[in-house]
């Protein structure tokens, strides 16, 4: 029992570079109109596709009777396509699990167990996000509807009963504490933040508690950046300050959702000149980035992105180790509740298909009885009709309980055997035959 026809295929921060994965990153538009193609051209009517800063996965549900490996195929040419790449980009960093092993890795992804940041906070609300999106889209069905719902209970247990998500640390946060180890305290340093969106909501409280007050946030709606700037008595402006900014400030932190860059190298040049090139600390954690990856290179500029962050994460995996071994026992209960529900699932069809198969054999034997017996009274009909229901639910009470009990006992042998006795596979081979 794999866990039926549960897919999903992907890359991340585990898999892939941050340049690969900024090649394949979607909004939530660009991820309606790819689920919306998924459902037209392959048939697919259920899947979720999750885009984040550190991943990109499509999950879905095979439909019944289709060639796996050819779905595969027409899945990741879509997913590349729609990005204008080839597949030929994707194939040495993409993952693919199935059945159970997919379900378990939605409960580690919701539950925050496998992001590059153990405990982070955000990866919840964009799993919800994902499932609101196809949920728009029309492709949020039943099966990986219910399964993404046990997500978010399990990520909730995992955040109350262990102290995997205890205090504030997240992509944003680390950022923050990469900042600090540079520069000390961080009060007296001239701060610009592009972005006023969930990350940057994040990376604004942890500068906040860090005790900067020179903070100026933009954004390209600047009633956003000034709602953000507004909690903390900081400035907002529009993005289109920002080359003046980058030239008064110590630090920049880039958390924004942009196609393109809001800093290049040729940007960047007069900004070094006018700054006499005066250290300038920057964190790009957007993606697709939005600081040309040149700028890195060039003296006074001191560029991280996302990928950088391993030591800081390193230290943070450590002291939570032992609450991520908690958080995965109870991943690994809920993950055997979804299997024992999947073959109850399994059951529930043969048992009715059992009770068909003996109903219809009752009646043909019932008028065939009443044929030969000649005229009978209507309470004679009813007492023959009576006892010939009364030994069918006789014999089957036996069988459907040992199914029943097969579930709980983990035996896929006994469901095997009733299909052998009463001849139910047979049945269907010689349906799909007359086909």
């Amino acid at each position: 029992m794999d866990g039926g026809p549960y897919r999903v295929i992907g890359l991340s921060h585990r898999t892939a570079p941050v340049d690969i994965r900024e090649r394949f990153s979607f909004n939530d538009e660009a991820a309606a109109r790819l689920l919306s193609t998924l459902a037209e051209r392959a048939g697919i009517r259920e899947a979720v596709l999750l885009s984040t800063c550190n991943r990109t996965e499509m999950y879905y549900v095979e439909p019944m009777g289709c060639d796996t490996g050819k779905l595969k195929q027409t899945v990741l040419d879509e997913m590349a396509g729609s990005r204008g790449r080839q597949t030929a980009d994707l194939t040495e960093y993409i993952y693919e699990k199935r059945g159970l092993d997919m379900v378990r890795h939605l409960f580690m992804v919701a539950s925050s167990l496998d992001s590059l940041v153990l405990g982070e906070p955000q990866i919840l609300g964009q799993v919800k996000n994902a499932y609101r999106v196809a949920m728009d889209a029309g492709t949020l069905g039943g099966h990986l509807g219910r399964t993404f719902e046990r997500s978010f209970k399990v990520a909730k247990e995992v955040r109350n009963s262990t102290a995997v998500g205890m205090g504030e640390v997240s992509v944003g946060s680390v950022a923050v504490d990469l900042a600090r180890k540079v520069f000390g305290d961080l009060s007296d340093s001239a701060v610009l933040m592009m972005g006023a969106g969930k990350m940057a909501e994040t990376v604004a409280k942890t500068l906040s508690s860090n005790g900067c007050s020179s903070v100026v946030v933009a954004n390209r709606t600047v009633e956003k950046a000034r709602s953000v700037a507004g909690r903390y008595d900081w400035s907002g402006v529009a993005l289109e300050d920002v080359p003046d900014l980058v030239a008064r400030a110590d630090i920049v932190i880039a958390s924004l959702n942009y196609p393109g860059y809001v800093l290049d190298r040729s940007a960047m040049k007069s900004v070094i000149a006018v700054r006499r090139f005066k250290p300038l600390f920057m964190v790009d954690i957007s993606l697709p980035r939005v600081i040309e990856p040149e700028v890195g290179r060039m003296e006074g500029a001191y560029l991280y992105n996302i990928d950088d962050f391993n030591q800081i994460i390193d230290r943070h995996l450590h002291r939570r180790a032992q609450d991520a071994d908690s958080a995965l026992e109870i991943i690994d209960r809920e993950v055997d509740g979804v299997r024992k529900k999947i073959r109850e699932l399994t059951v529930q069809p043969l048992i009715g298909r059992l009770r068909k198969k003996s109903m219809q054999l009752k009646d043909q034997e019932l008028k065939r009885a009443l044929r030969e017996m000649g005229e009978v009274t209507d309470e004679q009909r009813r007492t023959m009709e009576m006892m010939a229901s009364s030994i069918v639910d006789k014999m089957l009470h036996n069988p459907i309980m040992a199914l029943r009990r097969s579930v709980q006992d983990e035996r896929d042998d006994v469901a095997e055997a009733v299909k052998e006795m009463f001849g139910i596979e047979a049945d269907e081979a010689d349906k799909r035959e007359a086909k």
